[in-house]
């Protein structure tokens, strides 16, 4: 598991400009994807620990009281390349638009066993997801992204793989 958990804050006056989560990412924990969010920028504030942050090629050295800001549309992952601390953090998505509920989804696929080895969202579910929740895998262009999030997306449905399951959240 690459987090060892995350906790939300948010604030309904603010009518859906941000969501904040805390995070704790665990020893040897990670993001498993190198991704991008076209449409929201990502903050990072390091509370304890130290975290690694690959944005746009270049290694970040993050500790206790750094800040950074991920433009939206830069691709990026980060770890805690730590054996034995785990790192706090808060992250703040800006706009909200459907993270929390996309966060829901991929800790309840998790949970249930239905992701690779690695963390990592299989596939068929990554392409019915990524236009619903507005994050794609670095790589590809975003365009093409979404067409195969429509084409492919309509595959996955038949196999029984959705962009949404009730049992995670209700929205």
């Amino acid at each position: 598991m690459f987090l060892s958990g995350a906790r939300k804050r948010t604030d309904k006056k603010h009518n859906g400009k941000y969501i904040l989560f805390d995070f704790e990412v665990a020893p040897k924990g990670y993001v498993p994807v190198r991704h991008i969010h076209p449409s929201q920028n990502e903050h990072f504030e390091i509370v304890s620990g130290t975290l690694r942050l690959e944005l746009n090629g270049e290694i970040k050295h993050l500790q206790a009281s750094d800040k950074i800001i991920v433009p939206k549309g830069k691709p990026h992952q980060w770890w805690n390349d730590s054996s034995d601390t785990t790192v706090k953090m808060k992250v703040k998505f800006e706009p909200a638009l459907k993270t929390e509920i996309f966060f829901e989804q991929f800790f309840g696929l998790a949970n249930d066993g239905k992701t690779k080895t690695d963390g990592s969202p299989k596939f068929l579910q990554v392409v019915a997801m990524s236009n619903e929740y507005d994050i794609y895998i670095s790589g590809p262009p975003v365009s093409i992204q979404k067409i195969m999030g429509c084409v492919l997306g309509e595959i996955a449905k038949l196999a029984g793989i959705k962009k949404y399951y009730k049992k995670y959240s209700e929205y």
